[in-house]
């Protein structure tokens, strides 16, 4: 140790005899073992290259290639007439793999449980945030990759094409970046191997056939399917390399895994109590859901919960404990685009209701017809994960109901979605923020997509609820004192722009199951002006979503 921090000195760092592989290999191994265990620090200088030909008992171009080792690994750096001194802990420790190890079955079998690891969660991340041009793209890298197999060829680079599509449709750069890093050394090292794998036996069926299950998945939004469909195809490339049993997963425990099991959600508390405030004529709850029954209206497969039957006896049961008059039904995620449920309830009770419906922009002027003259007033989009929607679909949809004054409700994290102002502010129709802009409190109220919601609604361009409290608090109990800085804001920016809202019966959340007694007091703490409350709960409904006036 002492002999490298000062060269002068008798060296003291015991050194074995190199072995019968490449010498500069052992020495490299050597130096880059005591840097990165810390026995050669951070700044120190190495022993020239005279001191390590004699305590290695080297020759000169078996050191100097060790040193290049070293420095293409950031373990060391070369000073211009000075000499090479150990890097900082980042690079000595930076991640790398080493193409020519990939010769070794065991660093092979390595290197593909990391792939795997990677690849499934990034396929699941992709069916859930991919838009409609990443699915498009997606779409044309496998059908070059079926080309390219069809002709006889292992295609390798159309493969690699379809993994990093995928890997962008995360809309996560470190999945991307980490991936094409990955895929680089996967092709130096093992390209051969692979091109064979891929021509033996019915490889190019198989591959073919196992990317078109993975590329479904991500279409139809399904996170879970695309993450088996992601693991099934590695664990096959793993076969086809030799390597059947990666990760212990043999196929009989494979296939003895059942489907994922859909989390169940607590039910709501049906013995809410009366707010510590009387609610004026007209009050409404803006942002509420009625779920089943289950054999009449059945949930999509391709749902992330399974709530309790919430019936609109319950919901009603609800509004009258806390003095509501009115409601407002929103699509739910787990019916997709089969609206039935929502506006079969709406239908029946046209005095109290109005719903807002899940569409995408194939749907017919009839149609949205139809579902204005059920109680319709406004199309929900989730672009909190961009699941299928993306900006210019915002516009299309925009478009098509502007003729009926619906609006666009946006299930939209502001905190994460850059120039909402430039985005939202230019369409045809208004536009209603869920859930306070669904950004974390942590992020606090001077974020730049806050106050960018909050100069839209300030402008009287958009509307905002003042709902879903629990599902950007910080806290598990009501009143959730963080989101009060949050819901004041808001409300000083334009009172005649605000919502209010239980976001009954509360489905998948991570807090205690409030009760939506609590829920309205904590309006009463918001806006505690009875007129600025009054004008939250009835006059602003009423105007958005055409309720009758002469009851306010």
């Amino acid at each position: 140790m002492e002999r490298f921090a000062m060269p002068k000195k008798p060296s003291i760092i015991p050194i074995r005899s190199v072995g019968r592989r490449r010498v500069s290999d052992d020495i490299a191994e050597q130096l880059s073992t005591m840097i990165i265990g810390g026995r050669l620090p951070v700044g120190a200088k190495l022993p020239t290259e005279a001191e390590l030909v004699r305590d290695f008992g080297a020759g000169r171009s078996a050191v100097r290639e060790a040193i290049a080792q070293l420095r293409e690994a950031g373990l060391v750096e070369s000073r211009h007439g000075v000499g090479a001194f150990v890097c900082s802990p980042v690079a000595a420790t930076g991640f790398k793999i080493d193409p020519k190890t990939l010769s070794s079955l065991a660093h092979l079998r390595q290197l593909l449980e990391l792939r795997m690891e990677i690849e499934v969660g990034g396929a699941s991340m992709a069916a859930r945030r991919r838009t409609l041009t990443q699915l498009q793209k997606i779409e044309i890298a496998l059908a070059d990759v079926k080309e390219a197999l069809a002709q006889g060829a292992a295609a390798l680079p159309e493969q690699r094409a379809f993994h990093q599509a995928v890997a962008v449709a995360t809309n996560n750069p470190y999945f991307r970046d980490l991936l094409q890093f990955l895929y680089e050394r996967i092709d130096a090292g093992i390209a051969e191997d692979l091109a064979n794998s891929v021509l033996r036996g019915d490889g190019p069926q198989c591959i073919g056939r196992e990317l078109n299950i993975v590329f479904e998945a991500i279409r139809i939004g399904d996170p879970d399917k695309a993450r088996r469909a992601a693991w099934n195809h590695l664990l096959r490339t793993a076969d086809r390399l030799g390597l059947r049993g990666l990760q212990g997963w043999e196929e009989s425990r494979m296939t003895s895994l059942g489907e994922v099991k859909i989390p169940f959600c607590e039910a709501a508390d049906l013995e809410p109590y009366a707010p510590q405030f009387t609610p004026p004529p007209g009050a409404t709850d803006c942002h509420a859901h009625i779920f089943g029954p289950d054999a009449k209206y059945p949930y999509t497969p391709h749902r992330t919960y399974t709530p309790p039957e919430a019936s609109e006896e319950q919901y009603f049961h609800m509004l009258d404990r806390l003095g509501l008059s009115r409601g407002v039904i929103v699509q739910p995620s787990v019916y997709g685009q089969d609206n039935r449920c929502t506006l079969d309830v709406v239908r029946r009770h046209p005095d109290r209701l109005r719903a807002v419906v899940v569409v995408d922009e194939s749907v017919s002027e009839k149609e949205l017809e139809q579902m204005h003259d059920a109680g319709a007033r406004g199309v929900r989009l989730n672009l909190l994960f961009r699941s299928g929607v993306e900006v210019s679909d915002v516009r299309r949809i925009a478009d098509k109901i502007a003729a009926l004054g619906w609006h666009l409700q946006m299930l939209i994290d502001v905190s994460e979605f850059a120039d909402i102002r430039d985005t939202l502010g230019r369409l045809p129709v208004e536009t209603v923020f869920d859930h306070l802009g669904h950004m974390p409190t942590s992020a606090g109220t001077n974020h730049p997509g806050f106050q960018e919601m909050l100069s839209l609604v300030a402008d009287g361009k958009s509307w905002v609820k003042l709902s879903g409290s629990y599902r950007i608090t910080g806290e598990n109990e009501t009143p959730y004192s963080d989101i009060a800085p949050f819901a004041r804001e808001i409300i000083r920016a334009n009172p005649e722009r605000v919502l209010w809202a239980t976001d009954w019966p509360h489905p998948y959340i991570n807090v205690d199951m409030p009760n939506d007694g609590a829920l309205l007091n904590m309006l009463d703490d918001w806006a505690p002006d009875a007129a600025t409350r009054d004008r939250i709960l009835a006059d602003n409904p009423a105007r958005l979503y055409g309720f009758d006036t002469t009851q306010i």
